[in-house]
């Protein structure tokens, strides 16, 4: 990385974005500096990815803001390209990488090291990556195949290609948004030791999370943006996560987790014998109605097939499931909808819902029966009335049009909707969710756990298969540790706790 270019802070002046009447951002400033971390938090909605698409140069900003590097204005809008010249560089969730491509490959790409005749300098390239690596902190080789590597190993390779900046090498600004979400705290700790490597180097890292633990523990400098304003900037060591929840929501979150329930769950609703799968083996339990059984494990052990297993979404290779006394025989996810068996993947946008769909075609997909007239005729004027309150009982925000695209919401909101599908179902009798609070705002975060319990109170059953296990031991009636496949313990309610779930997790 040349040094000179990462020298210079980046300084944002009065940026404002308007989409139609709604104000995203509204006369935000920062300053970012260079070798510092520097978290950008927020509730979902606040104007994080907003902010971030204007550097980017997708957003053209409203007239009467500014960006500087070291005094000199930069010309707005941005263009990507423009953006990209500047050293700006930008690591997404979805990290883009191409799987059948090597890492060199992926950290090159747009920007092959070639000789004067065009010819590329395989030897060259690779040791120029594998420097770039080696001051990263990883110890991935450039020729091995992006799709042998672990998630935590792919994302620094995405770290690594946005450094580069395509060939000069010169990036100023890192943008990391979200890039722990879907990590298990391992994993995490490898993304934390590459971040700190980046800043090093000079680059000034922006950290997007939704984990205010690990704002505490890798950020220097903490801004909250807050209905499209700038709220707070302050270091973070001056800062505590409930301080920063009150920055986010202007007000006492209050507990976050909703009281225990102690009342006594006798009736079996299902039997899972034997479950076998790719990376399951012989799992077997009782489900109680009412009753919140949490599974969990490391990543790689198994617990995170059971969810599709049990649906039928993932054909078993054995096992045996009785629902409600009866053999259900091989389930598929249509059987198990009639059953009343709902489930929400973990993955929102590819698997539990349909961002170009309207919230009324999401919200009603599994409950259309509701709506049909004598004949087969759709009653339209009735689904669009329920979806409307639902929207407003489950407070999903912009909450005005039942006809807007589930992918125009935030990530919360999203997930308050597919929540919401499976809730209202009026047949429903067990919820499977596999990590229901995944990648959203605190204030979601709580919405949506309340709601488990609130279900569970119902009499519905609920299987939650999490990675979080203060979630865990805040809600559930039983944990099972899955390890290499099989179940290896489970905790009661007696010696239920995060530290203990998470100890169970990883002894030998």
């Amino acid at each position: 990385m040349t040094k000179q270019a990462a020298l210079d802070p980046i300084v944002i002046e009065g940026i404002s974005k308007h989409f139609g009447g709604t104000k995203a951002l509204d006369n935000v400033s920062l300053t970012l500096q260079p070798g510092t971390i520097h978290a950008l938090v927020g509730q979902n909605g606040c104007g994080k990815s907003t902010l971030i698409k204007i550097l980017s140069g997708y957003y053209t900003p409203d007239p009467g803001g500014r960006i500087m590097v070291g005094g000199r204005e930069l010309p707005l809008p941005l263009t990507p390209t423009a953006s990209a010249e500047e050293g700006f560089a930008f690591v997404h969730q979805d990290l883009g990488l191409g799987e059948s491509l090597s890492v060199m490959e992926n950290v090159c790409v747009g920007a092959l090291v070639t000789n004067k005749w065009g010819r590329v300098r395989w030897k060259a390239m690779r040791k120029l990556v594998h420097q770039l690596l080696r001051d990263l902190g990883s110890s991935v080789h450039p020729d091995t195949p992006v799709a042998e590597l672990s998630q935590a190993e792919r994302t620094g390779v995405a770290m690594a290609r946005a450094l580069f900046a395509r060939g000069r090498n010169a990036a100023r600004l890192l943008v990391l948004d979200e890039p722990t979400a879907y990590l298990p705290p391992a994993e995490v700790q490898k993304i934390f030791v590459t971040v700190r490597r980046a800043a090093a180097l000079g680059a000034a890292v922006v950290f997007v999370t939704h984990r205010l633990d690990e704002v505490v523990e890798i950020t220097d400098e903490v801004t909250v943006l807050r209905d499209g304003k700038h709220v707070l900037t302050a270091p973070t060591s001056s800062m505590t996560q409930n301080s920063i929840i009150e920055a986010i929501l202007g007000r006492s979150l209050g507990e976050l987790y909703p009281s225990r329930d102690s009342n006594s769950k006798d009736k079996i609703l299902m039997s899972v014998r034997g479950l076998t799968g790719e990376s399951v083996r012989g799992l077997s339990f009782d489900l109680h109605e009412g009753e919140v059984l949490g599974v969990t494990g490391l990543a790689g052990m198994g617990q995170d097939e059971v969810p599709y297993l049990l649906v039928g979404s993932v054909r078993p290779k054995e096992g045996e499931l009785v629902f409600d006394g009866n053999d259900t025989g091989r389930l598929t996810p249509l059987k198990a909808n009639r059953l009343g068996i709902g489930l929400l993947p973990a993955n929102r946008t590819t698997d539990s819902g349909v961002p170009t769909a309207s919230i009324r075609e999401n919200l009603t997909s599994v409950s259309l029966r509701e709506f049909l007239r004598p004949g087969g005729r759709l009653n339209h004027r009735a689904e669009r009335a329920r979806t409307m309150a639902t929207i407003k009982e489950y407070d999903v925000r912009p909450g005005g049009d039942s006809e807007a695209l589930l992918g125009s919401l935030s990530g919360g909101n999203q997930q308050k909707v597919l929540v919401a599908k499976w809730l209202r179902m009026p047949h429903l009798r067990c919820m499977i969710m596999h990590e229901p609070a995944q990648g959203i705002d605190v204030s979601a975060k709580k919405s949506v756990l309340t709601l488990v319990k609130e279900v569970a109170a119902r009499g519905v059953a609920v299987i939650l298969v999490s990675s979080e296990h203060e979630d865990l031991a805040h809600l559930c009636d039983r944990v099972l540790v899955v390890r290499e496949g099989e179940l290896c313990a489970e905790v009661t309610s007696e010696s239920m706790s995060g530290d203990r779930i998470a100890e169970l997790c990883y002894a030998s």
